[in-house]
């Protein structure tokens, strides 16, 4: 694998051949494994989306769909990465695991109160500009921030079948929430449950023990933290911007972005980011400045989830600014990402 210029790993997939009937074999498996972390996971997702809509009507919807992007927005904000850590020290000396997920929780327990924080900030401005129905769900979807955070500090929360418990757990809390006849209130507490659904099923759910391709045999330090959180920052930040501009068509959108995402189109925004400090902060400066725009301005539900989605660029590229201090000059070809980190 080499590295370009812009920091981005590149190289080549080699395919070895395989007898016919094992190759076809192989081919079966990964179609079934990409069905169960993709199609299904997104046809759940417009399931739920639609369940929403019927339920609550287009405009609060909206209203919904703005309040879950400006929930995203806080999270990549508030943001430290420690689920590689964890994963690279799997296998090796128990005390070096104990020390590293009591680390981990630690980090996430402050980036907890972090994003409480932030929350109920966003809470008081959206009272105070009349957006009294996103400021209503915020707090609702909020109770799932806890699962997060532990699952972000737990190894054995690691799946790569999360996105289908996560939407899974979301149209059956959904579901509940429309028998119970609980309106818009059980809407958005749907998306705060299912955190809580998914974190126990993968939490407990039998699966072969991860074994590490660059296993770290040393204590966690908040300067390795940092800089995973940097790298994957910026790795994701081209992605980020495509699913933001993709956003306003739903579950749709979500589909098209990470299509894209597999086929690698966001890399064509690449040289068009910025490539240092000031660049980044410019971009967070004027992110924000167009959701204040938007949310002042008008203030319909289609400006109020166009603010938000830039609200998200916003605490994405802000993220980056304050790890810069721990970002390589060049990417790290060894560090794996977790997919469920954009959920």
């Amino acid at each position: 694998m080499t590295i370009s210029p812009a920091g981005v790993p590149t190289g080549k997939r080699f395919r070895f051949a395989a007898p016919g009937g094992a190759e076809r074999m192989i081919g079966r498996r990964q179609i079934l494994q990409l069905s169960l972390r993709e199609y299904l996971p997104l046809l759940l997702m417009i399931a739920l989306w639609a369940v929403i809509l019927v339920v609550i009507g287009h405009a609060d919807t909206a209203r919904l769909l703005a309040a879950t992007v400006a929930m995203r927005a806080v999270q990549m904000l508030a943001r430290l990465t420690t689920a590689p850590s964890l994963k690279a020290r799997v296998g090796t000396p128990r005390s070096i695991r104990r020390q590293a997920k009591q680390f981990a929780l630690g980090v996430q327990g402050g980036i907890l109160l972090a994003n409480v924080g932030l929350v109920m900030l966003l809470v008081i401005a959206l009272d105070a500009i009349g957006q009294h129905e996103i400021a209503m769900f915020l707090p609702l979807i909020a109770i799932g921030l806890p699962a997060r955070m532990l699952r972000n500090a737990d190894v054995r929360t690691s799946s790569p079948y999360f996105r289908l418990a996560l939407s899974a757990g979301g149209l059956g809390a959904a579901l509940a929430g429309w028998a119970a006849g609980l309106g818009p209130i059980g809407m958005a507490l749907a998306f705060g449950a299912r955190e809580w659904i998914a974190f126990v099923v993968v939490r407990w759910w039998p699966r072969s023990a991860h074994v590490p391709s660059h296993p770290i045999d040393a204590p966690l330090t908040l300067a390795e933290i940092a800089r995973n959180t940097a790298i994957s920052g910026r790795r994701l930040l081209t992605y980020r911007i495509s699913k933001v501009a993709l956003a306003i068509f739903g579950p749709a959108g979500n589909i098209a972005a990470r299509t894209g995402r597999g086929l690698n189109w966001h890399n064509r925004l690449e040289p068009y980011l910025p490539h240092r400090l000031g660049g980044f902060i410019l971009f967070s400066l004027l992110a924000m400045s167009g959701a204040l725009f938007f949310a002042l301005r008008s203030g319909e539900p289609l400006a109020m989830l166009a603010a938000a989605g830039l609200m998200q660029l916003a605490g994405a590229s802000a993220n980056i600014a304050l790890m810069w201090h721990w970002l390589p000059d060049r990417d790290d070809p060894g560090l794996v990402i977790d997919e469920d980190e954009d959920v």
